[in-house]
């Protein structure tokens, strides 16, 4: 699974993402995060969710995609408000 996060007009101020269901429930952590794009490919577990916050006014970009290019939700967010994906798989 593939999680990508972008900005246009600002940068990344913080990306965290769920993966990989476990025993407790899925893993969520924060992403050391530079500039205006970040991505990984991790297994995405029953409920892959990314949350993505922008510097300022930048406008967030969210995107979740199975591993054979299906794009499981993809989202824009509004001028310098985060902005949530998620998928049940």
């Amino acid at each position: 699974m593939t999680y990508k996060a972008w900005t246009e007009g600002g940068n990344l101020q913080s990306v965290r993402h769920d993966y990989t269901d476990g025993l407790n429930g899925a893993v969520s952590v924060p992403a050391k995060v530079s500039g205006a794009n970040w991505s990984a490919r991790e297994d995405g577990g029953h409920a892959p969710r990314l949350k993505v916050a922008p510097t300022d006014n930048g406008v967030a970009h969210c995107l979740l995609m199975e591993g054979d290019g299906r794009v499981l939700d993809q989202r824009k967010g509004a001028a310098g408000q985060p902005v949530t994906c998620s998928a049940q798989r």
